[in-house]
């Protein structure tokens, strides 16, 4: 959930106040800095709840420096509870992304004064002060309090010496190197306008950064070898590119993003494919916005390929147990590569014995490696907490592989005229007719989102982006659910958005049942219809099983516009994160 940056080099003070600004997609409820004032050898810091954005002053010219933005998960949004926490001595401060699941156990074993703040993480600071006095060393100590804590914890200390310790345990942590200069970070775009030269640190190791040296130790203790890769990233710029939101931003440029996507058939793939027709069988997980996509991938592999496929949220695994043989795969799918569900589903199916693919936007992920075939979005930074690019990513990939197992090669030409399409749909002009519609529905408060088939996901994908991107009661529903139990919430008003696919004759007996009631009825269609009171046009598509991808974006800008109209920042929605990497 939280982000973390670290810095060692020369002159390093806006190097981490530029990388924690590239991961606030990770959290946001405050953020904060500990350096080493070099001339008077004590450790400084500097916390805010308010947004790193609006850092007016850099920090002063250090060498060693610590970041942190927080998701709060143990004790309110205070300057108490922001990262870096510090030593009672200020030997040292140190910055966490986790839960210390046995916070509670801990905090009664410890003698100590008062504690400062309600966080877990202050647990951390008063063991390693302990373990510190008896250790033979600083890695020792930082190893005998990992040793204590249960749950998934990344931990990285600066001592006022300068020297560094970073290890993870769960939670991502990224080595970086330049010329003179090292980082630590929660994932590669934290350090990648200074270099993309990096080493993911494994599970249980500690890096040393001491005297412009890099060391790593392995599990117990022995000094190991660091195996440097170029991780090759796409474009790392996050700015707004003018446009007010990040959100806004990357709906936007989704006609590229699907583009690029468009590009992944190739040798990977092709083993993929080939793989899975010799086990026949497939589970795909993700959780949240991922597993909604992971339902319009399977539905398109099923219907495009005839192919044995359930999708299943990523916390539900356990049942489908009885479904699955070892030698089955699984298809893993996450934006960031590092959600916490999604990895415990991995490690369960793994122990079952089934094989692991993943889908991530995320160079260099925990996903990723732990997985035998791996598939990128290629989608570029995401900031906004809401899935947008990534999303329609998502299911582009779940297209071409549909259509590579159904022995269909024509994906290229079908997504770049979706790519044409969507370049020509997403403009200011769209955006602003759907800003009026938005303008319209708030003083309802309250929505329902039908769809049946290929639609089904995109229903739920809307409904979840509303929500978050607006706190607007949104609901999804599979339109045969209707005359089982839905119908009784639509009343005279009600909006209800109904996605009607080419000559859909049962969508638009829906359309006919809910407006007999009263409801307002909003048509995402190919062509208007009397029964609708508002109607939104797809794009024509040379192959209609694209409009799973096109079917998202208008309810996305919908979302948008509903955030904005009700003044809320849609790219920090309240209480989410976009690496959700705690269970």
């Amino acid at each position: 959930m939280c982000g973390i940056v670290a810095c060692a080099g020369e002159d390093v003070g806006d190097l981490a106040v530029a990388g924690l600004q590239r991961l606030q997609y990770r959290g946001y409820d405050s953020y904060g800095f500990a350096w080493v004032n070099e001339e008077k050898g004590v450790i400084q810091t500097r916390k805010s709840v308010d947004s790193l954005d609006d850092l007016q002053d850099q920090l002063p010219r250090c060498n060693a420096v610590l970041g942190h933005t927080r998701w709060a998960t143990h004790g309110g949004v205070s300057v108490e509870n922001c990262h870096p926490h510090s030593a009672r001595n200020l030997e040292f401060s140190l910055v966490h992304n986790g839960i210390v699941e046995n916070y509670q156990t801990l905090k009664e074993t410890i003698v100590t004064p008062a504690y400062v703040s309600d966080t877990d993480t202050e647990v951390i600071v008063r063991l390693l002060e302990i373990a510190l006095k008896t250790a033979c060393s600083r890695p020792e100590a930082l190893r005998d309090v990992l040793n204590r804590l249960d749950g998934r914890n990344t931990i990285v200390v600066l001592f006022s010496d300068g020297e560094m310790l970073g290890v993870r345990e769960g939670s991502p942590l990224m080595l970086g190197k330049a010329s003179n200069q090292y980082f630590l970070g929660s994932d590669v775009f934290s350090f990648a306008r200074t270099t993309t030269v990096c080493c993911p640190v494994a599970q249980r190791h500690i890096v040393r950064i001491k005297d412009q040296r890099v060391e790593m130790f392995d599990e117990t203790g022995e000094p190991c070898e660091i195996e440097w890769v170029l991780a090759e990233l796409p474009e790392t710029d996050v700015g707004r590119d003018g446009y007010p939101h990040y959100m806004l931003k990357e709906i936007m440029e989704q006609w590229q993003t699907v583009s690029r996507q468009g590009m992944l058939a190739g040798t990977d793939l092709d083993n993929f494919v080939q793989e899975l027709k010799h086990c026949g069988n497939l589970l795909v997980t993700g959780a949240g916005g991922a597993y909604f996509a992971c339902v319009q991938i399977a539905w398109l592999l099923r219907e495009l390929a005839g192919f044995r496929v359930l999708a299943v949220p990523a916390y539900e695994i356990d049942s489908m147990k009885p479904l699955y043989k070892p030698g089955d795969f699984l298809l893993a799918i996450s934006q960031s590569g590092e959600t916490a569900d999604t990895i415990q589903a991995i490690e369960t199916a793994t122990a079952w014995g089934m094989r692991v693919a993943s889908l991530v936007n995320m160079p260099m992920s925990t996903l990723a490696f732990l997985s035998e075939f791996s598939f990128a979005n290629h989608s570029g930074p995401e900031i906004c907490v809401l899935s947008t690019k990534s999303a329609t990513a998502q299911v582009t990939f779940g297209y071409l592989l549909a259509k590579s197992l159904a022995g269909q090669n024509d994906t290229g030409e079908h997504i770049d005229k979706l790519s044409s399409a969507l370049s020509r749909y997403l403009t200011d002009t769209t955006s602003r007719e759907l800003q009026e519609l938005a303008a319209s529905l708030l003083p309802t408060h309250n929505l329902f989102i039908l769809g049946r088939g290929l639609f089904y996901g995109s229903a739920l994908m809307a409904a979840l982006n509303i929500k978050e991107a607006s706190y607007f009661h949104a609901e999804a529903f599979a339109a045969g659910e209707l005359k089982h139990g839905v119908i009784a919430l639509i009343e005279e008003g009600v909006p209800v958005i109904l996605f009607v696919d080419k000559d859909d004759s049962y969508m638009l007996n829906v359309a006919s049942e809910v407006k007999s009631r009263g409801a307002r009825v909003i048509g995402i269609a190919y062509e208007n219809n009397e029964l609708f009171d508002d109607f939104i046009c797809m794009p024509t598509l040379s192959d209609p099983l694209l409009a799973t991808v096109c079917g998202m974006v208008p309810c996305q800008l919908i979302a948008y516009h509903l955030g904005v109209h009700a003044g809320i920042n849609p790219d920090k929605p309240r209480n989410l994160a976009k690496s959700v990497t705690v269970q």
